[in-house]
């Protein structure tokens, strides 16, 4: 244990991949203790002590569906981002499919780009017999309207994208999405399909209220906005039908059963307020940090590539490819001189296995390869400084400049 707290508590590293976790503020820890210790009961009991930690639980619900502009009910709590996307679109299907639609009369439209715990549940659908079509993207991370709205069809049922990607931090543009889908069912005359957002990413950079988005289910996860690790929502409309996933309890009206983590709940809603609350001063900071970073590596690092719209962009985020370099390697050795990035999601694993949200956007070949496998994710926080990237280039220019000089050296003999 003391080496565990020596090694996290170092003064001389840069945190820098906050796609992946972010600090828990201390307001929120500090409106967490109280369910922790002296109001712990189970809030699903009976008793005045579990009645207490019902209302603390009613209270976090309500505060969250002020801000997303949802009803209370609408509003459902899980383990966090990855349950959250499983438990939208498996239940949508096995809702349609307990109703009677086959699975090959289930058509879903999604991207390449997607997070890993939105692909690989679309590849177990795949397998039931689910018909999954992937909507193409431009050089620069966004969807193909044009392509888009061909695949919509009488028989889609489900559009899923990311809000924000996870990687190179593009902005979709959810509304245009939304409209493209109210043709759609116009055309068609039914409900059908559902929009689902992931907007794990967004909270901190972006506006999250359902309404004005257009669209039907949100995932939410509070380990993304500075709130605990394990806890999560999925946001739907009362009119979107979801079938469970797990059994056992009555729980979040029976979609999610099992005690209720009350401290967690208490605490993403917090974290989840604060986030929303101070979004747009928090998007004028950290920007020019992240503007000052994109320019400073393309400066300073030939070769270099910004991955993603420069445009629509979420604040935070600065993803490059140095063909040349091996990315993993090049995040192992920018670790040992204290700044801790990655290469891609955390969720896609440690496999040497290049960026797919790359090769989406790069297409195949000797190229696309060179710049899938050298790519690196940084992310900022508000804490982040100028001071923080001049210290990572630095690092990172030296690093790119030694590889070259070996492998030049080993080319000429």
């Amino acid at each position: 244990m003391k080496y565990m707290t020596s090694f996290f508590q170092s003064r001389t590293r840069a945190y820098l991949d906050h796609a992946a976790a972010t600090p828990l503020r201390k307001e929120v820890l500090q409106a967490m203790m109280p369910f922790m210790n002296t109001h712990f009961a189970n809030a699903s009991a009976l008793y005045r002590e579990g009645r207490g930690a019902r209302a603390a639980v009613s209270a976090s619900r309500a505060e969250i569906a002020k801000i997303l502009r949802v009803r209370q009910e609408e509003v459902f709590f899980v383990s966090g981002g990855t349950e959250a996307n499983n438990l939208a679109l498996q239940g949508i299907v096995e809702s349609l499919h307990l109703k009677g639609r086959a699975y090959a009369e289930c058509e879903i439209i999604t991207t390449a780009l997607e997070h890993p715990s939105i692909l690989g549940v679309l590849s177990s659908l795949e397998k039931k017999g689910v018909v999954v079509h992937k909507v193409p993207v431009d050089a620069e991370g966004l969807i193909d309207f044009s392509a888009f709205e061909k695949l919509l069809t009488q028989n889609t049922v489900l559009v899923t994208i990311a809000y924000a990607n996870s990687e190179i931090g593009v902005i979709q543009d959810v509304r245009k999405v939304a409209r493209t889908v109210k043709q759609s069912r116009a055309r068609f005359m039914h409900a059908l399909p559902y929009i689902h957002l992931d907007a794990s990413q967004a909270p901190l950079y972006l506006p999250c209220a359902l309404d004005s988005l257009g669209i039907d289910c949100m995932t939410l996860d509070a380990a993304k906005f500075c709130g605990p690790k394990g806890i999560g929502m999925l946001i739907k409309k009362q009119g979107v039908s979801i079938a469970p996933l797990f059994f056992g309890g009555d729980q979040e009206e029976g979609l999610r059963p099992g005690t209720e983590n009350t401290p967690s709940i208490v605490g993403c809603a917090k974290a989840f307020a604060l986030a929303q609350d101070t979004w747009e001063k928090r998007v004028e900071k950290v920007a020019q940090v992240r503007d000052y970073g994109m320019q400073k590596i393309l400066r300073e690092i030939p070769g270099s590539i910004v991955n993603g719209s420069s445009l629509m962009r979420i604040a935070n985020n600065i993803n490059v490819s140095i063909p040349g370099i091996d990315g993993e390697y090049a995040a192992v050795v920018l670790d040992h001189y204290g700044y801790s990035v990655s290469t891609k999601s955390a969720c896609s694993g440690l496999s040497g296995s290049g960026s797919q949200v790359i090769y989406a956007m790069a297409g195949e070949g000797e190229e696309a390869d060179a710049r899938a496998l050298s790519t690196l994710r940084i992310t900022l926080g508000e804490a982040t400084t100028k001071r923080n990237i001049d210290g990572l280039v630095r690092v990172l220019k030296g690093h790119v400049e030694r590889t070259r000089k070996a492998i030049d050296q080993m080319l000429k003999k």
